[in-house]
C-alpha cells in the first residue's frame, strides 16, 4: 500500500513539474514572436484582471455586530446626505450670486420643500441613524452641523437646536475625525462607487 501511494505522489509530482515547464515555454516562445499572426489561438490564454478585494476579519462578535450596524446605519442614511450636501452647496451659491432678501425667500422657499417630502422620514430615524447622518454631512461638507445651521438659519436657531441635540446625546458643534472613526470610514471604503456622495 505505501507502494502505491508513493507511485501516486510521485505521478502528481510529474504532472506539476511538466505543467509548469510546459507554461514556461510557452510564455517564453510566446515572447519570442514579433509577428503576432503566427501565434496559434490554441496556445494562447485568456488573462483576466480582478477588482481588488479588501478581507474583513474581526476578532469578536463585537466588532462583527459594530460593523453591520455602522453599515445599516450608514446605508439608511446615505440619500439624506447627498441631498444635504447638494443643497448646503446650492444654498451656499445662491447666497453668493443674490440680494439678502431674495436669498432668504429662496431658502425659505427650499425648507419648505424639504420639509415636505423628508420630515416624516427624518422623524422616523433612530437616534443613532440620527448620529450618523450628523456625523456624514460633516464629513462631506467639512462644517459641522452647528456651523450649518448658523450659516443658512442664523446663530439663535444654530443655539436652539444645540440644545435639543444635546438631548438626545447628540453635539452639533463636534468635528468629524477620521482616526476616531475608524469602523465608519471602513464602511464608506467597503461601500465604494454606492457610497459615493460628490
Amino acid at each position: 500500500m505505501k507502494s502505491y501511494k508513493k507511485f501516486v505522489c510521485v505521478i502528481i509530482m510529474q504532472v506539476v513539474l511538466y505543467t509548469s515547464a510546459n507554461a514556461q515555454f510557452k510564455k517564453d516562445s510566446l515572447q519570442t514572436f514579433s509577428d503576432t499572426s503566427a501565434i496559434n489561438p490554441a496556445d494562447t490564454m485568456q488573462v483576466y484582471y480582478l477588482n481588488e478585494v479588501d478581507i474583513v476579519n474581526f476578532k469578536s462578535t463585537d466588532e462583527w455586530r459594530e460593523y453591520y450596524q455602522t453599515l445599516s446605519r450608514v446605508k439608511k442614511v446615505m440619500p439624506y446626505v447627498k441631498i444635504a450636501k447638494q443643497l448646503y452647496v446650492e444654498l451656499q451659491e445662491k447666497e453668493g450670486d443674490s440680494k439678502r432678501k431674495e436669498y432668504r425667500h429662496y431658502r425659505k422657499d427650499v425648507e419648505k420643500e424639504m420639509r415636505q417630502k423628508f420630515e416624516k422620514e427624518l422623524k422616523n430615524l433612530s437616534i443613532n441613524q440620527g448620529k450618523m447622518l450628523v456625523k456624514l454631512i460633516n464629513r462631506e461638507t467639512g462644517n459641522n452641523c452647528y456651523k450649518i445651521i448658523k450659516d443658512v438659519k442664523g446663530g439663535f436657531n444654530a443655539f436652539v437646536w444645540q440644545i435639543v441635540a444635546r438631548q438626545y446625546d447628540y453635539n452639533l458643534k463636534e468635528n468629524y475625525d477620521p482616526e476616531q472613526e475608524k469602523m465608519v470610514e471602513l464602511v464608506i471604503k467597503q461601500l465604494g462607487k454606492e457610497y459615493r456622495v460628490n
